[in-house]
């Protein structure tokens, strides 16, 4: 394997909703996603349309993972991050575009940061181990996920199902995925507001 993945954004596309489908199961997982900062994620004290992007991943496994090995590519068959070291059982690891910007100057590949689209794209989670190089998981993502400060994410942090994170600007209209209120997060667990019980005018009486 090359330093970068020898696919047209054509091929990386159809690959990507192979995969979405029929996806290799494996302890870490991507996460959370946000294509559209509006505000300072990496905590550098501006706000970058590049920088401030952000790819979360998760260990669902039982016990420490070794990230070595662990890459994120785009759509254009890039590299956008290597991991390293290790990650705990439930643990999560951020990666700003700001880093994948600096790895990818570093390594030689081109660099663009994470280059997430706002107007939909997808991401891609491999694994190099020798000669073997196996996605392990990806996540297409639509127009709507990629407005100002909303990602998508799985709900609860590692469960196979994705919404929307639309806590700082939310999302009423009718295509899926739907707005779940909860606030992106990198680098922590989901944070959602807790949930109101509905209660009868009847029952509200009773109580006086």
């Amino acid at each position: 394997m090359q330093s970068r993945l020898r696919l047209g954004a054509a091929v990386v596309a159809a690959v990507l909703l192979v995969a979405a489908a029929e996806q290799v199961r494996a302890d870490v997982l991507l996460n959370e996603i946000l294509a559209d900062p509006a505000s300072d994620w990496d905590g550098s004290g501006e706000l970058h349309s590049r920088d401030d992007e952000f790819v979360e991943i998760v260990n669902t496994g039982p016990g420490p993972v070794d990230l070595d090995g662990y890459r994120l590519a785009g759509e254009d068959g890039s590299w956008r991050y290597a991991f390293t070291g290790s990650l705990g059982a439930g643990a999560v690891r951020v990666v700003y575009g700001s880093q994948s910007y600096a790895w990818e100057r570093e390594t030689g590949n081109p660099a663009y940061g994470l280059r997430l689209t706002n107007t939909g794209g997808g991401i891609a989670l491999w694994h190099l181990a020798g000669a073997d190089t196996t996605m392990v998981d990806c996540y297409i993502y639509v127009d709507h996920e990629a407005d100002d400060d909303r990602s998508s994410g799985r709900l609860p942090d590692g469960a196979d199902n994705w919404q929307l994170f639309d806590g700082m600007n939310p999302y009423d209209g009718d295509e899926p995925p739907f707005g779940s209120i909860c606030t992106p997060t990198p680098g922590s667990t989901i944070s959602c507001p807790t949930p109101i019980e509905a209660s009868t005018w009847g029952r509200i009486k009773a109580q006086f």
